[in-house]
């Protein structure tokens, strides 16, 4: 199977030309109350959805914004509408990150990839109330979480168990959305056997839902193995057809202030992109973290949008 792998990323590199990703972002409507710990913290999120807001460039070229479960439970009708209704103005389609593995008898884990009924649909609700067409949702890391994780609630439950699971949930996520494509956010480490538990899954996730993955986002920890792994990883997605997103941050020592986050992140680009030659079809940029604490203005360093402008200025000279 290892040299499989290895002929498979060969082949994947030699045939692939390359070839402009999909910008994907994090952003959010404004919110009013934020979680305790994270007042102040890309308090300017708000003002993105003005029309003569400073990241103009940026907005042309991104093709997905992706809203986290929190930056919608906690922001007003009105505020979430004003954000909702720029983003059809813009023409940027709107994707929903969440946990879809949901809470029962069968598994209680306290992880972000599971979630309470009511919660989920509340969150569904609350969106497609307030105009939201959701073109995307990303389950959180369920594969990851659901199989593998080892923390003290966690299940271990099987690929089928799991994928069963699911169906249950994207048939309720879809009473909301019945267009919405499924993918998912999935940990990528330096393990080789786990990169072929995940390939392998997609194909569990298929025969037993019916439909394909539509894209997986590797989160990654940036050491050299993790990274390595995106190569057996893109080739295997490549056969079957379900794309492959990058989720570029910060790993965890560089990410103490805006500079350092914005700083690592960009050089998370050229490693993967020019030094290992691997073209994803969605480049991802995301944080989960305090950094960078601004939005705005895209023209000005350490803010996010000045990192999602970088990507696109590098590519431009590519």
């Amino acid at each position: 199977m290892k040299k499989l792998f290895s002929i498979l990323a060969v082949s994947f590199l030699l045939a692939s030309p390359a070839r402009a990703a999909e910008i994907w972002m994090f952003a959010g409507p404004h919110i009013e109350h934020p979680a305790p710990g994270w007042e102040g913290l890309r308090s300017d999120a708000g003002d993105m959805w003005k029309p003569d807001a400073p990241w103009r460039t940026v907005a042309r070229s991104v093709k997905v914004i992706q809203f986290a479960p929190t930056n919608v439970d906690r922001a007003r009708d009105s505020d979430l509408r004003e954000a909702l209704a720029d983003l059809k103005r813009r023409n940027i389609a709107l994707a929903v990150g969440t946990g879809l593995l949901i809470r029962s008898d069968r598994c209680r884990a306290t992880t972000e990839a599971y979630v309470d009924q009511k919660t989920m649909e509340d969150l569904f609700d609350k969106l497609r109330r307030n105009g939201a067409d959701v073109k995307y949702v990303t389950m959180d890391e369920p594969f990851f979480y659901g199989h593998r994780d080892s923390g003290p609630t966690s299940c271990h439950e099987s690929p089928q168990a799991l994928a069963q699971a699911l169906k249950e949930s994207i048939a309720i996520v879809r009473k909301y959305f019945p267009n919405a494509k499924i993918g998912s956010d999935e940990v990528v480490d330096a393990s080789g056997p786990w990169v072929q538990e995940l390939v392998q899954w997609t194909d569990t996730f298929k025969a037993v839902t019916g439909e394909p993955l539509a894209y997986i986002h590797t989160d990654l920890n940036w050491k050299e193995g993790s990274v390595r792994n995106l190569l057996p990883l893109a080739a295997a997605l490549k056969q079957r057809h379900v794309a492959l997103g990058i989720i570029y941050d910060a790993d965890s020592a560089n990410n103490n202030s805006d500079e350092n986050w914005s700083r690592n992140t960009i050089s998370h680009f050229a490693e993967v992109e020019s030094g290992l030659g691997v073209h994803p079809d969605h480049a991802v940029i995301e944080t989960w973290v305090k950094t960078p604490t601004r939005m705005l203005p895209e023209n000005q360093p350490g803010t996010f949008t000045n990192v999602v402008l970088q990507y696109i200025q590098r590519n431009q000279k590519n």
